[in-house]
């Protein structure tokens, strides 16, 4: 599921994003600017070697329509610019029944950072 499709409600971030990624914390599917190009990590093999990161990438150089994969093997705490960060977090209204509204949702870390707080809408209606 979605940010998008968490039913209506109120949500508190933290107010934190991450701007910076390092290679060890990469997953399939994340969206990194290297040197003005747009990369998608397609994989990642972790600790192949002690302290390395070994990441499948596909990029389109020179913005063409040329999908081009490689496999980038590097110190784990290399750093990127992360551009999307798709993340599952758990959330949970506040006010309802623990455990009876709750959702399991992806959230861009780059984008929104963490929810702090969810109240879902039947308790904003509420006086």
């Amino acid at each position: 599921m979605f940010l998008a499709d968490l039913p209506a409600g109120a949500i508190v971030w933290t107010g934190s994003v991450i701007t910076s990624v390092a290679a060890r914390e990469l997953r399939e599917g994340d969206l990194l600017n290297v040197g003005g190009t747009t990369v998608t990590v397609t994989g990642a093999d972790h600790h192949d070697l002690p302290g390395m990161a070994r990441v499948p990438v596909s990029y389109r150089p020179h913005d063409n329509d040329t999908v081009r994969a490689e496999r980038w093997t590097m110190s784990g705490t290399t750093r990127f610019i992360p551009l999307q960060l798709l993340r599952s977090e758990h959330v949970e209204c506040g006010l309802c029944e623990p455990g009876t509204n709750s959702h399991d949702v992806l959230i861009d870390r780059v984008t929104h950072g963490w929810v702090q707080s969810w109240v879902c809408a039947a308790h904003l209606e509420l006086p």
